[in-house]
């Protein structure tokens, strides 16, 4: 028997996955609150995470990220209706081992948990080869992103939420210098405003910067 939690806003839907994963002798817990899920899943542990990306208080990459902060490690497996695939990219890129779209058959869900409990990833083929494609596309963008170490660092230290007085107390340099590399840094990244820093974080967390 195996654990399942599943995390879904949409109350018709997780209703009958729960009949459906009960039906196959598991013990089945379910949350529309990603919030309440995270405080229950700590209990739980349990031994598979199934969970919609898009949800309205926290959607499925946040949801993932929470997870890993909280050292959960329980495999999780995103479901969605939508076919913006940019999304199950990140997804799988933050850990996720393996999407369903919600079109799917009980039948062909239940062979899909069953790939997933066995330690193997599952991405249907047609929707594997839309991944790699968007792979590609960012690996080509990150290959033309010619970020340079000072700028780099920077971009790491903003991601740990430090200051601009922070960021040249930790790299030893002025503060004007600092401004000057962030300028080159949003150029780069092609992104403007008062809300740079987040946009340029957002962007390099899009393109893995970080895992470089």
């Amino acid at each position: 028997m195996n654990k399942i939690v599943i995390i879904d806003d949409h109350q018709l839907f997780l209703y009958g996955l729960k009949l459906t994963l009960e039906n196959e002798n598991n013990l089945v817990a379910t949350f529309d609150s990603p919030i309440e899920a995270l405080v229950a899943i700590k209990e739980i542990q349990p031994d598979l995470i199934l969970m919609d990306l898009y949800m309205p208080e926290m959607n499925g990459l946040e949801m993932i990220e929470a997870l890993t902060e909280a050292q959960i490690a329980s495999p999780v497996l995103v479901l969605s209706a939508s076919e913006d695939y940019h999304d199950v990219y990140q997804a799988l890129q933050h850990g996720a081992v393996g999407f369903i779209p919600k079109c799917y058959s009980p039948e062909a869900m239940l062979a899909a948990l069953k790939t997933v409990l066995s330690g193997e990833l599952f991405v249907p083929e047609d929707v594997a080869i839309k991944i790699n494609e968007i792979a590609q596309v960012e690996a080509n963008n990150k290959q033309n992103l010619h970020l340079s170490d000072r700028q780099m660092q920077i971009l790491k230290l903003i991601h740990e939420g430090k200051k601009n007085r922070e960021i040249a107390e930790a790299l030893c340099i002025s503060q004007d210098t600092v401004k000057f590399h962030q300028k080159g840094l949003y150029a780069t990244l092609q992104v403007s405003g008062s809300s740079s820093r987040i946009k340029a974080v957002e962007k390099a967390l899009e393109l893995g910067l970080f895992k470089s």
